[in-house]
């Protein structure tokens, strides 16, 4: 018996030691929690534009009692924010040619509340007399405690007269001592435009989409390792790419996977691509996929969602949305991905006193995806332009178990903000996000955030209805006629916060 026990042993270790040098590579790659986790979100928060003299604000509203818990100014032209850790939520601020000074705005939480802001000032940049200039940040990316990035495609920090050009280029911030760390090149073309960034959830690469100006040779991928320091990784493309210099067209979108072995690529042509970042020392391998979605005009207004539960891309374009299983080794032919079709919401059912139910429903822009922590439903907001001048919004439930359309739900119309107007300033005709989404952690509420309207509006998920709407903070712009009151500042951009 003893003789039959070590034999069996010995089989054991043989099995184990036959194992050790071969390399685990699943099918389905396995969805670790990413960090900040969506169900641990009691609030959303809109960083709202206040015109190009008053500082903007950041809005925070109670998910579980739908009431604003706190506002707090920001810097001038509020553009983009993301949530750095439970209780912190960093607020990139775009300054002028009058007060040319770009902030990163630091909001800490205290419970639902904004309890406290601080400023950290961004590199300077000069313009061609040597006078202070604006490096037009435009986006801010982290998932580390300590370091966060921030783009300035305007990036100029040469100071004496004379023309010199752009040096578009990341700000490297530490956000526990508020300095800058370094300030890196993205690209040698002063026409790069970086538009978009995304770094890995486990906080080791960093990816950089620069749209460029339009002609060919302007855009491209930028990577870059962030660990020890920061410094630069290679992105090569197989044999038979498409094109010999990825990307084949202007990347305006990143979405990185939770596993940090992908990173998605939306190209100004609608198409999706993607970055395998498997390798620690790079290279990188850019391929393209036969994904396409009608593209965004605008083309840098165009976005993904990426659900971290279910694994899955959602991509808004034209009058649809593309739904993409990401959790295999590539995403699959566009034959077997889900295109749903957005229905325009008839103007009939509309309620009386929406401006939108007097006129007649004109193309629909589907722009906007958000999905549940519970992982039941996305909801896609899209609105149209009706001939009276007014945004007509709505909100589209997908049920996710079979990828169908359960609803389509009218958000209340409002006027054009981007038409000549008494009340608005400009900023809706250029802010990259005019209408944003986003989901409570509860999963109880979805949200549609209007630049032109001015307001949050809330769906309850559990009737799959539209509730009501939460104003944005009044503007400091004088009111017309003086009698009324001040109309609200403009929502840029909406996401979960703390």
């Amino acid at each position: 018996m003893k003789r039959f026990l070590c034999l069996g042993a010995v089989l054991i270790l043989s099995v184990v030691w036959a194992g050790c040098g071969d390399v685990f590579r699943p099918i389905i790659i396995p969805n670790p929690p990413q960090f900040p986790n969506p169900a641990a979100s009691h609030t959303i928060v809109t960083i709202n534009d206040n015109g190009a003299v008053e500082s903007g604000s950041a809005m925070s509203i109670d998910v579980a009692g739908d009431s604003i818990s706190s506002i707090r100014n920001v810097g001038l032209n509020p553009v983009h924010a993301v949530q750095q850790s439970a209780a912190q939520m960093l607020v990139v601020n775009q300054s002028n040619a009058t007060l040319p000074e770009d902030s990163l705005t630091k909001l800490f939480f205290f419970g639902t509340t904004i309890q406290s802001t601080a400023t950290i000032t961004l590199p300077v940049s000069y313009n061609g007399s040597g006078g202070l200039a604006s490096a037009a940040p435009n986006f801010v990316a982290t998932t580390e405690a300590a370091q966060a990035y921030v783009l300035m495609p305007q990036y100029q920090p040469n100071s004496g007269t004379g023309t010199f050009p752009f040096i578009p280029s990341i700000a490297v911030v530490n956000t526990t001592s508020n300095n800058i760390v370094t300030t890196v090149p993205v690209s040698s073309n002063p026409a790069a435009n970086p538009v978009a960034m995304a770094e890995t959830p486990d906080g080791t690469k960093l990816y950089v989409a620069n749209a460029g100006n339009g002609t060919t040779g302007s855009w491209s991928l930028s990577a870059f390792n962030t660990k020890p320091s920061i410094s630069t990784r290679t992105i090569t493309a197989p044999p038979n790419a498409q094109c010999n210099e990825p990307p084949c067209a202007a990347p305006v979108w990143l979405a990185p996977r939770s596993d940090s072995q992908q990173v998605y690529v939306l190209e100004s042509s609608g198409r999706l691509a993607y970055l395998d970042t498997a390798l620690t020392a790079g290279p990188d391998t850019f391929m393209e996929t036969d994904i396409i979605v009608p593209p965004v005009a605008p083309a840098t207004s165009a976005t993904m969602w990426y659900d971290t539960i279910l694994n899955r891309l959602y991509i808004p374009g034209g009058d649809e949305v593309a739904i993409v299983d990401v959790s295999g080794s590539a995403p699959p032919p566009f034959s077997q991905v889900p295109v749903l079709p957005i229905p325009v919401v008839p103007a009939s059912e509309r309620d009386r006193s929406d401006p939108c139910s007097r006129t007649t429903p004109q193309a629909l822009f589907v722009v906007a995806v958000t999905s549940l922590p519970d992982g039941s439903r996305a909801y896609v907001g899209a609105y149209y332009s009706d001939e009276a001048g007014n945004i007509c919004p709505q909100v589209t439930v997908i049920t996710t178990s079979d990828n169908s359309i359960k609803t389509s739900l009218a958000i209340p119309g409002f006027p054009d903000a981007t038409l000549p107007g008494q009340y608005h300033v400009p900023v809706c005709a250029t802010t990259r996000f005019r209408i944003t989404m986003a989901a409570a952690g509860d999963s109880t509420r979805a949200y549609l955030a209007s630049c032109d309207g001015g307001n949050v509006n809330i769906v309850y998920t559990s009737t799959d209805s539209y509730v009501e709407s939460a104003a944005g903070p009044a503007s400091e712009r004088a009111p017309i006629p003086p009698s009324t009151q001040p109309p609200p500042q403009n929502p840029v951009f909406m996401l979960a916060g703390p």
